[in-house]
């Protein structure tokens, strides 16, 4: 509509113009002008020196209807002609020159005049149309954007309200205009919005600053939202624009998200236990035998009275140690299968590799490797979950001996020290075939994975345990040939000398 308007606008000027600047306005000069003079020539005997009196409607006529073109023809013919006039009625010379001067001057003054007055009008016309296709842009602009955008002046009073904003708050703009913009929002959040004013009263910068709040619509119910807030100044007056995002889907997605990754965890934990169901099953055999058979021993033992009572206490210890050891097992198990909540505190890291070492050995002795521990033994403290952690090494070293069963030199290391930043670091290394270059890039990723068999579930998961404790997860080559892969986490204090390392290696 306003494109139209426009463009009729625009024509209606070119046709004036013209109108006023051809042909048809220099006849209008023309005849205008003669029938002055004629009419002073045939009233000459009763107006006198008067009948230049009839030269002014004919220079009015040129300027209204020809246009300032028409207006000096109109001039130049009154002034000659009436020069020829005074002259037939026996004037003077000089009277006659300056009454023609007279009026030439005034008639080209008028025309000057009528020219400038032409000019600013076109250029206003101009600015308007101008203005008007800006504005009808701007509003074709933001019918189409999806944020909301309301203008405040100082006070927090709404100026202008987009139709985004009139979907977002529930208030149509004729509602919202005039109203304080802090009516959309509950009691108190609107301080947030003094902010900006406060900064800028200083002297700073505010356009482009983000607030994080809630709003209200029109029937009540709340939303969370986002500002971007841009400054615009009108002489001395000052504005705030304020581009709303409603945050209710992302933050949606985001809880779901989450969710999704504490099921995956969850599931990937199950399909640990369910890989090494088999193993510990048989595992969990061999202290249960030895607690039956030290029992039996032992009852053999009372039966025959061939032993003194310490042989018998220490048949009998033996056993409850062995069954100990069988209820350990389980208590792990169930612990690292335990569905739960992120819950960082300060862990050892030593202490939480040793609680699976069980869990490791198993695997490696299963697939004869050789496991080799160095932990640091300075402060090694870390903040950490240590069911997730214990989950993350356990994950690690199972790749890593699958990655060797085919390859005679089986070993594996896992090695912890300080890195250059202070952070701790962990390396479980194999001396397997190590991994493309071009898979490393996106090894993290979900759905890669290195294995035919595999989901690609597993490193993806680890990596998402290590960014939920703030640290970092990466792959490089080995010192044994295959892949080691490397997380850092932060520890919970810096009290190491740095001169934590073990004497010694210890092996399996």
């Amino acid at each position: 509509m306003s494109g139209l308007w426009t463009g009729n606008h625009t024509t209606g000027l070119a046709t004036i113009d013209l109108r006023r600047g051809g042909i048809r306005g220099q006849f209008i000069a023309i005849g205008a002008s003669a029938a002055a003079l004629g009419a002073g020539l045939v009233l000459r005997p009763v107006l006198g020196h008067s009948v230049y009196l009839l030269s002014a409607p004919a220079l009015a006529i040129s300027a209204a209807f020809g246009g300032w073109r028409a207006t000096v023809t109109a001039a130049l013919l009154l002034s000659a002609g009436g020069f020829a006039v005074d002259a037939l009625s026996g004037v003077e010379l000089f009277a006659r020159v300056v009454r023609s001067l007279v009026f030439l001057v005034t008639g080209l003054g008028a025309a000057a005049g009528l020219r400038i007055w032409g000019v600013e009008r076109e250029a206003t016309a101009h600015w308007i149309d101008d203005h008007a296709q800006r504005e009808a842009l701007l509003q074709a602009s933001l019918a189409i954007v999806a944020d909301a955008l309301v203008v405040i002046d100082d006070t927090g009073i709404i100026q202008s309200f987009s139709e985004a904003a009139e979907q977002l708050f529930g208030w149509t703009a004729g509602e919202a205009v005039g109203r304080k913009f802090s009516e959309m929002m509950p009691p108190g959040e609107d301080a947030a919005l003094s902010a900006p004013a406060a900064a800028d009263n200083e002297g700073e910068d505010v356009s482009g600053s983000f607030r994080k709040l809630t709003g209200l619509r029109k029937d009540g119910g709340a939303f969370p939202m986002e500002l971007r807030i841009g400054e615009v100044r009108v002489g001395d007056q000052r504005f705030l624009t304020m581009v709303i995002r409603d945050l209710t889907s992302m933050q949606e997605a985001e809880r779901r998200s989450e969710e999704l990754r504490a099921q995956l965890t969850q599931v990937w934990s199950l399909n640990s236990m369910g890989e090494m169901a088999s193993v510990l099953a048989h595992e969990l055999n061999q202290p249960l035998s030895a607690v039956a058979n030290y029992l039996r021993a032992a009852r053999n033992l009372i039966a025959r009275m061939e032993l003194d009572d310490d042989d018998l206490i220490d048949a009998v210890a033996r056993a409850g140690d062995q069954a100990v050891r069988a209820g350990e097992i389980i208590r792990t198990m169930r612990d690292l299968a335990t569905r739960g909540g992120t819950l960082q505190k300060p862990e050892s890291m030593a202490a939480i590799i040793n609680e699976v070492d069980f869990i490791v050995s198993l695997m490696a002795r299963d697939a004869a490797v050789r496991v080799v521990y160095d932990l640091y033994r300075g402060d090694d403290t870390v903040m950490a979950d240590r069911i997730q952690i214990q989950q993350l090494v356990v994950n690690l070293a199972r790749n890593a001996i699958e990655a060797v069963t085919k390859y005679p030199n089986r070993q594996l290391n896992i090695s912890t020290r300080l890195d250059a930043d202070g952070g701790l670091l962990t390396i479980v290394e194999d001396s397997g075939p190590g991994i493309d270059p071009n898979v490393s890039q996106r090894l993290f990723q979900p759905l890669a994975s290195t294995k035919p068999e595999g989901m690609g579930l597993g490193l993806s998961i680890s990596s998402a345990i290590v960014e939920n404790h703030r640290g970092r997860i990466w792959v490089e080559p080995s010192r044994l040939g295959g892949a080691a892969f490397c997380f850092v986490l932060a520890r919970a204090g810096n009290n190491g000398d740095g001169n934590g390392r073990t004497d010694g290696v210890r092996r399996r």
